[in-house]
């Protein structure tokens, strides 16, 4: 993506974690948190992440450090969980 090599590190339901490599170098240049959206077009339902538009506006995170990008991993899980849980709102009465 982006003309960058992107390792799948840790995902689960809700977020994915990935190693980074830079444009010149198979090294790990940063981690990345991605929030996981289900998106549905003329192929049906997929999986995708954030856009560049969308980055850093959403839950996703860049990080330079695998531990701290980890935490991140854990806290954005519980609270993407959390907010699944809440009941839908209705409003009006029948």
């Amino acid at each position: 993506m982006n003309g960058l090599l992107y390792t799948l590190i840790k995902r689960n339901d809700f977020v994915a974690l990935y190693a980074v490599g830079g444009t010149y170098s198979d090294r790990t240049s940063h981690w990345e948190v991605d929030k996981i959206y289900i998106r549905k077009d003329k192929y049906g339902e997929r999986e995708s992440i954030a856009t560049n538009e969308q980055f850093g506006r959403d839950l996703s995170r860049c990080f330079n450090n695998e531990k701290t990008a980890l935490k991140y991993f854990d806290e954005l899980t519980d609270r993407l969980k959390l907010l699944q849980e809440v009941p839908e709102v209705v409003t009006g009465i029948e």
